[in-house]
């Protein structure tokens, strides 16, 4: 994901709505599901990546950190979201797995962590 930023982004784009609608676009042209922005749970699901035949699901929380040193912080903050939220809860019935991912980006950087 960093070499993409790396190779795809401009300065002008250092926004979390722009962060948010680059990764949604990366699963819709690969040919995902997506959600972006629907209710789930007890709040709004950055994006959610659906896979019907698989049967799995991914549930993303997108934030912008204001510097490199919080990416990792902003990243653990998005994943305890999707918790407090429980943005994956409804989704447990319908899928075999629901996947939780946070990611924080800066710049032309991103950290991403995994629900365990």
């Amino acid at each position: 994901m960093n070499r993409l930023l790396r190779k795809t982004i401009s300065y002008h784009d250092y926004k979390e709505d722009f962060y948010h609608a680059f990764f949604a676009g990366i699963f819709a042209g690969a040919g995902y599901v997506v959600e972006s922005n629907k209710e789930h749970g007890e709040g709004r699901s950055d994006v959610i990546v659906y896979a019907p035949s698989e049967g799995q699901a991914a549930v993303f929380e997108i934030k912008y950190s204001k510097d490199v040193e919080s990416l990792s912080k902003d990243c653990n903050a998005a994943l305890r979201q999707i918790d407090t939220r429980m943005c994956a809860k409804e989704l447990e019935d319908d899928y075999d797995q629901v996947l939780c991912y946070g990611i924080s980006f800066f710049k032309k950087r991103c950290v991403i962590g995994k629900k365990s």
